[in-house]
C-alpha cells in the first residue's frame, strides 16, 4: 500500500510534515486524500487523484485501505525522495571527467561550457557552473531547505558543491529525459515553418504548467527564480499533450544573487531589501526594467519574465529580434520588441489585431477571445511599474481557467491538425 502523500507536488517536505503524516490513520479515504492534495487558492489542471509525470521526480498516487499502518509508513518512507546532497568538488569533477568538453550538455555549442551531463549516485544529472556570491558555508543551510522542495513541473535539485579555490558553485539537477527547451520548439532555425506545438490546447497546457511551477516557487518554496525564460522551460512527456518543467530552481538563491531577506525565505512588504553587490545578469528580453536599472531580483521581476514567456507561447516570436531594413539605400538593423508588437495588436480591439498576431502555425485553429484574454494577462505581467504586475496566485488561477476552457474547446471542435480555414486576411 502506498500511503497518502498530502500536497506531494506542492509542499516542501520537512520533519514536521513527516511527523504529521506518521500520525495519520491508514483508514484515510481516497476522496479525503485527493481533497488534501488540492490547493484552495487556485485549481491546477494537474490536480487529479491519479497523476504521473516523466522524469526523476515522477510520482504516482493511489490509495488503499486494507493494509496496516506500519506497512503504509514504510512505503511512505520509501517513496520520499532522497535528501539533497552536498557533493564535494571532486565528486563532480570525477563524474564529468574534470568538466571536459565531451560531457557538455550541448557538445557543439560554446555557450554550453558551463553545463555538463553526468551520472550522480545512479541519477542522470545536469551540472551547471555559477559564480558564487555568498559564504560557501551558507550553501549547506539553503540546500537543506530548497532540496526538500518538489513539484512535478520543476526539474529536481539533486545537490550542490562549491569550488575549493575560487568563488564558484556547481549545481546538480535531474536530467529530464527526452526534453527540449521551449525556445527550440517554438523557433527551429532549420525549419521555421514547423513546430510540434501546433495546437492551442498544447500551448495552454505548457502555460498552465509554468504558472503552476512559479506559483510554487513563490508561495510554497518562498524564494525567487530569477532565471525564467523560454530556454529554461523544458518540454517533455510522451502523452497526448506535452508537459513543462522549469529548470534552475534554487540557482539564484544558492549562488547568492537574491536580496538577503529573500534568500532566507523572508518577504518584506516595505521593499527595503539589503542586497549583495552584483553585476546585472539576465537574458535579453526577459529582464524587468527595474533589473536593467540595477535593482535586485524580486517576485515581481519573475512575473515580468513569465509574461514574456506567455507572449512567446501565443505568438511564437522571440522577445527581441533584429531585422535588416533598407533605408535610403543603407542597410540598418531594426529592433523589434515582442511586448511592443503585443501591445499594438491588443490596441486594435475587436480581436482582429490579436488574431493576426497569434502564431500562424496554429493555422487559425484557436478561440480568438481566449487568445485575447491570455495576451491581456501577459501584458499585465510585463507592466513597466512592478507594483502594477499581479502576483502568482492570481496569474496561476487565471491561466488554469484558460487551460480548462481550451480543453473544452478542443473536445468540442476537435479541429484536424492537417487543414485550416481562414475567413479573413492575415
Amino acid at each position: 500500500m502506498v500511503g497518502p502523500k498530502p500536497k506531494a507536488n506542492r509542499m516542501c517536505k520537512s520533519k514536521s510534515a513527516v511527523a504529521t503524516i506518521a500520525s495519520t490513520s491508514s483508514s484515510t479515504t481516497a476522496a479525503a486524500a485527493a481533497a488534501a492534495a488540492t490547493p484552495t487558492n487556485h485549481r491546477s489542471p494537474r490536480a487529479t487523484a491519479t497523476s504521473s509525470y516523466p522524469g526523476a521526480n515522477s510520482y504516482s498516487t493511489s490509495y488503499s485501505t486494507d493494509s496496516s499502518s506500519a506497512a503504509s509508513l514504510a512505503a511512505l518512507r520509501d517513496s520520499l525522495s532522497e535528501l539533497p546532497l552536498l557533493f564535494t568538488f571532486n565528486d563532480l569533477a570525477a563524474a564529468t571527467a574534470k568538466f571536459s568538453a565531451s560531457h557538455r550538455l550541448v557538445p557543439a555549442a560554446p555557450s554550453s561550457s558551463n553545463s555538463f551531463r553526468c551520472s550522480l549516485r545512479g541519477h542522470p544529472a545536469a551540472v551547471f557552473r555559477r559564480p558564487l556570491r555568498r559564504d560557501a558555508r551558507e550553501v549547506t543551510t539553503r540546500l537543506a531547505v530548497l532540496g526538500h522542495c518538489h513539484h512535478a513541473a520543476i526539474a529536481r535539485l539533486l545537490g550542490a558543491a562549491a569550488s575549493p579555490d575560487r568563488p564558484t558553485l556547481f549545481l546538480a539537477y535531474e536530467l529530464v529525459p527526452d526534453a527540449a527547451p521551449l525556445s527550440a520548439l517554438l523557433r527551429n532555425p532549420k525549419n521555421p515553418s514547423f513546430t510540434p506545438l501546433a495546437t492551442w490546447h498544447s500551448r495552454l497546457q505548457l502555460a498552465a504548467d509554468v504558472c503552476d511551477a512559479l506559483y510554487y516557487v513563490h508561495l510554497q518554496a518562498d524564494t525567487i527564480h530569477n532565471r525564467l525564460s523560454a530556454s529554461s522551460v523544458l518540454v517533455c512527456g510522451d502523452g497526448p499533450l506535452p508537459r513543462a518543467k522549469i529548470a534552475h530552481f534554487g540557482a539564484a538563491d544558492l549562488a547568492g544573487e537574491l536580496p538577503v531577506e529573500e534568500s532566507r525565505g523572508n518577504s518584506s512588504s516595505s521593499g527595503a531589501h539589503r542586497h549583495r553587490s552584483r553585476r546585472i545578469e539576465g537574458k535579453r528580453g526577459y529582464m524587468a526594467p527595474e533589473l536593467v536599472a540595477g535593482g535586485p531580483p524580486s517576485r515581481r521581476s519573475d512575473v515580468f519574465a513569465l509574461g514574456v514567456v506567455l507572449l512567446e507561447l501565443v505568438s511564437g516570436q522571440e522577445p527581441v529580434r533584429y531585422e535588416m531594413v533598407n533605408r535610403g539605400g543603407t542597410g540598418e538593423y531594426e529592433r523589434t520588441s515582442l511586448i511592443e508588437t503585443a501591445e499594438a495588436a491588443a490596441a486594435e480591439g475587436g480581436g482582429e489585431g490579436v488574431r493576426r498576431w497569434v502564431d500562424r502555425r496554429l493555422r487559425d485553429s484557436f478561440p480568438v477571445d481566449a487568445a485575447e484574454s491570455l495576451t491581456a494577462l501577459a501584458l499585465r505581467c510585463v507592466a513597466k511599474d512592478p507594483l502594477a504586475r499581479p502576483d502568482m496566485s492570481w496569474v496561476a488561477g487565471k491561466v488554469s481557467k484558460l487551460f480548462l476552457e481550451a480543453q473544452e474547446w478542443a473536445a468540442r471542435f476537435r479541429v484536424p491538425t492537417d487543414i485550416s480555414i481562414s475567413i479573413a486576411p492575415r
